[in-house]
């Protein structure tokens, strides 16, 4: 399970990621609304744990942004701001739970587990490219309608390069979808997937190809 921290405070948010990877998630941190934005729209997270107080404004606004960018998503809020009020308002604006700061690590845990269980609405979308289908929900790609079957890392890649099918996408981009954030990665392995990527495609159709712009990314192209 791929989770999305959003909190400012770096020891609260270490401290959060070390428990939680521990107990088997993959955990993601974004430390300003515009960070988690941008993970939003190039990442698919099972669960999203949201801080109120950010930097660049509050955080619950994400929550209107999840929905105009038909992205929805599973939302703990983690607060200071524990009043009634506050938690009401919180999970009338669409969050799955509330817990107040400070909170035990393991109530955290059955909380996560309990809002894992609740479903979540999808909204049916295709991205489309020439002969190349990915469809969001599924997760899953086709060239004319036959699928195409990858490796998740190759997949992971094309996913990003879908999201802005004909456009440049950063190397840091297809890294941190890839490998995560905060992650080193070297050279050769986001080439080697990519490598591979083309491979698969050039086998399937001639009418796309991911091109490089030297020194900056990548983008599909049609031939």
């Amino acid at each position: 399970m791929r989770l999305l921290l959003i909190e400012d405070d770096v020891n609260v948010a270490e401290t959060l990621v070390a428990y939680l990877e521990k107990h088997g998630f993959v955990v993601d941190i974004a430390a300003t609304l515009s960070i988690a934005k941008t993970a939003v729209l190039e990442n698919q997270f099972d669960l999203v744990l949201l801080d109120r107080l950010l930097p660049d404004g509050e955080g619950m606004s994400l929550l209107s942004f999840f929905a105009e960018e038909h992205r929805p998503q599973r939302v703990i809020l983690l607060t200071a701001l524990g009043d009634v009020d506050d938690r009401i308002r919180g999970l009338e604006s669409g969050a799955h739970d509330y817990i107040a700061k400070p909170f035990e690590p393991r109530e955290l845990l059955a909380r996560i587990s309990n809002a894992l269980r609740q479903p979540i609405k999808a909204v049916r979308e295709f991205k489309t490219f020439g002969p190349l289908k990915y469809d969001v929900e599924s997760r899953t790609f086709s060239i004319n309608d036959v699928a195409l079957t990858l490796r998740r890392t190759e997949a992971l890649v094309l996913e990003a390069l879908m999201m802005r099918p004909g456009n440049l996408v950063t190397r840091e981009t297809l890294e941190s979808k890839v490998y995560g954030y905060d992650k080193f990665v070297t050279s050769n392995s986001l080439e080697s997937q990519l490598s591979r990527l083309r491979k698969h495609l050039s086998l399937k159709t001639k009418a796309v190809r991911i091109i490089t712009i030297r020194g900056v990314g990548y983008s599909l192209a049609e031939t």
